[in-house]
């Protein structure tokens, strides 16, 4: 066999390997006889008929046919051997350029490879957020009004009252081919004031224009849209809105005592707000962590050089889009149902929103695999124990557990979640390495010890030598239980 390797842009290489004559033609027989075998070829028992025989019964382009087969499966292997290339995954048959001789043109997608920057030299300082007391009082709030008994009043609307009002709005000046009307007698129910920062509906501010209105009290306006409104096709356009004041309620919330908090699975108001502050310093947590380590990984991509085949970027596709579905199923929407309500190509969503999400996400996972190499990060068995644990725990309570026991074995089950978890935490510890690389936590260590070693002052109440030594082996040996 001969073969030529061509290097191609995108990490994949390209081989064209072409077949002696002869191996052709002792493979045209080999097909021949594997034919005979499943065929009924009357005189002859399966796979004993002549070639001669087999030929003029289905004819030479099928056992040729059958021969390419067999070579191409045969062969795939052998190139990747012979070409000393490391494949992401299966190639594909590109071409067949002739079959007499047999020669053919494989893709053959190459592994990822990353030239990581110095990522030791990007710094950014990481500060947590602190819950202020405000902001637990806003839950408290919130939790009192969902308690609150709503009496109707017989007076104009304030601030903290529940009131329903009909909308009706029509665009002033609508483009060609556009609908003038946008709403028409909507019934619309919301507390005055209450979150006023995150009104959207229908629009930044609305709520002001119910203060003051009675039950019955009619008032029309007019509102400009802004140009970054949430609603496209109103965006920059102005248009007269008519509403209708039918309901007025006044909103009794409960008092904060420790009656309420009873109320909320608790025994104390103290405790409410301590689970208020941990919720809130995990929801903190979170939403912060999320933005720091990914403009700290987007940091660090710009200072790399990541290679990888298209189809390890088309497989994080099909995953991105799975889970968005996944996401809008949730809401009772399938895709081609919020395509439609959206008024959005399917191909062209892809491209602009899913796809540089796929591509992000890949790039970061690369980067992250590479710089727990350099770092050496290492597996906490005890840890992965305990989290793999937890999560098959969790798993197990999952409805969706009985049907996955359906397709595969528990010992499958096992294994895969156990790669989930070490997977899971060898990504956290990575992340944490690059926090105290990026937040100079590290350097500051290094800093301390090495004052501490310099310290002309001892510890009195520092342990003797052998016992620290008797210490560090327990801890040894318990980690390698």
């Amino acid at each position: 066999m001969k073969y030529e390797k061509k290097e191609l842009k995108n990490n994949q290489v390209e081989i064209t390997a072409e077949v002696e004559k002869e191996e052709f033609e002792d493979q045209k027989k080999i097909a021949a006889r594997r034919i005979s075998k499943t065929a009924k070829i009357p005189g002859f028992r399966p796979g004993k008929a002549p070639y001669d025989v087999v030929e003029r019964l289905y004819g030479v382009d099928v056992i040729e046919e059958k021969a390419v087969e067999d070579l191409i499966n045969t062969l795939y292997p052998e190139v990747i051997e012979k070409s000393g290339i490391d494949p992401y995954g299966p190639g594909k048959l590109d071409e067949i350029i002739s079959t007499n001789p047999p020669k053919y043109r494989f893709i053959i997608p190459l592994a990822p490879t990353i030239e990581i920057g110095d990522y030791k030299k990007i710094k950014k300082t990481y500060k947590l957020p602190k819950v202020t007391a405000a902001e637990i009082d806003r839950v408290i709030d919130d939790l009192r009004t969902n308690y609150a008994t709503a009496q109707d009043v017989d007076r104009e609307a304030a601030d903290g009252d529940l009131v329903t009002v009909k909308i009706s709005a029509k665009l002033k000046n609508p483009d060609e081919g556009q609908k003038s009307e946008i709403l028409t007698e909507t019934p619309h129910q919301v507390i005055i004031g209450d979150h006023a920062e995150d009104e959207q509906f229908p629009f930044k501010g609305f709520m002001q224009n119910l203060l003051g209105l009675k039950k019955g009290d009619k008032k029309d306006f007019s509102h400009k849209f802004k140009k970054d409104s949430p609603y496209q096709n109103l965006q920059g356009k102005e248009a007269d809105f008519s509403i209708e004041m039918t309901d007025v309620k006044e909103l009794v919330k409960p008092d904060l005592t420790d009656e309420f908090a009873k109320m909320l699975g608790t025994d104390s108001v103290d405790n409410v707000k301590n689970s208020i502050r941990d919720q809130l310093e995990t929801s903190k947590r979170n939403e912060y962590e999320n933005t720091y380590f990914d403009e700290l990984l987007e940091a660090i991509i710009k200072k790399s050089a990541i290679k990888y085949p298209p189809e390890m970027l088309d497989k994080e596709i099909d995953d991105v889009l799975k889970n968005f579905e996944q996401n809008i199923a949730n809401q009772n929407l399938d895709l081609d149902t919020y395509l439609k309500i959206n008024n959005l190509d399917k191909e062209k969503f892809i491209a602009d929103e899913i796809e540089p999400a796929a591509r992000k996400r890949l790039e970061q996972a690369l980067i992250l695999e590479q710089i727990s190499k350099e770092e050496k990060i290492e597996l906490d068995q005890a840890e992965l124990q305990m989290e793999y644990s937890r999560s098959f725990i969790q798993m197990r309570s999952d409805p969706g557990y009985k049907k996955l026991q359906k397709q595969l074995t528990t010992k499958g089950i096992s294994e895969a979640l156990v790669m989930q978890t070490a997977n899971r935490l060898i990504h956290k510890s990575t992340l944490n390495r690059l926090k105290e690389i990026a937040n100079g936590e590290i350097e500051k260590s290094h800093d301390d010890n090495e004052k501490t070693a310099d310290s002309p002052i001892k510890d009195n109440k520092s342990k003797p030598a052998d016992e620290l030594n008797q210490e560090n082996e327990n801890t040894e040996k318990d980690l390698n239980k």
